[in-house]
């Protein structure tokens, strides 16, 4: 289902978008792996634009999965070379997207395995929380955690970060397409339930 995948459009304003059933939301630090998880995820290489550069996805961008399925790439936080203005814009225009939206979605907080979760992580985590949205964690670039330390320990210690159940931590790398049996079917039980 996810490979059929395509782009379907960019906005900077939630008002211009369609309605839909189901959003899966990817969202996370600027240059945490945003784009290769959406490529990865739907085994697309160039589905998602990469950028080595933090702050490259400024706008909402939104993949179809099919009729009213979608990924939605939402800007990075944190770290990005532009001004605090431009931040301020982004930071509006995701909450507005997360709070506006009345479509059924799911947000996939991406992390970096080796360096573990961020405040910023964590204030997302429980914004999210608060607003009663739904989410999950990805751990992204498993494949730079020590050989020794085993997904399941990875879980545990995510899971207890975020005070949540480890099934709701999902252990992948992007780069070598690791662990994305089960995120895919996740996402894809939540797209058509």
């Amino acid at each position: 289902m996810l490979e059929k995948t395509v782009f379907f459009k960019s906005v900077l304003k939630v008002n211009s978008l369609p309605n839909s059933s189901a959003e899966v939301v990817i969202s996370g630090r600027s240059n945490v792996g945003k784009s290769s998880i959406i490529n990865a995820l739907c085994l697309q290489r160039n589905l998602a634009r990469i950028s080595k550069t933090p702050g490259r996805t400024k706008n909402i961008n939104i993949y179809s999965v099919s009729i009213g399925k979608w990924i939605v790439d939402l800007p990075g936080y944190g770290f990005a070379r532009v001004s605090r203005y431009e931040k301020d814009l982004w930071n509006k225009m995701i909450e507005s997207y997360l709070v506006q939206r009345k479509s059924k979605k799911i947000v996939y907080i991406i992390i970096d395995a080796f360096i573990g979760p961020t405040e910023l992580d964590f204030n997302l985590a429980s914004w999210l929380d608060k607003s009663g949205i739904q989410f999950k964690i990805i751990a992204n670039k498993c494949d730079k955690v020590p050989q020794n330390i085993s997904e399941n320990v990875i879980q545990l210690k995510i899971a207890e970060y975020f005070d949540t159940d480890k099934s709701k931590i999902f252990v992948v790398s992007a780069k070598k397409g690791n662990g994305f049996a089960k995120l895919k079917v996740d996402a894809v039980k939540f797209l058509i339930s």
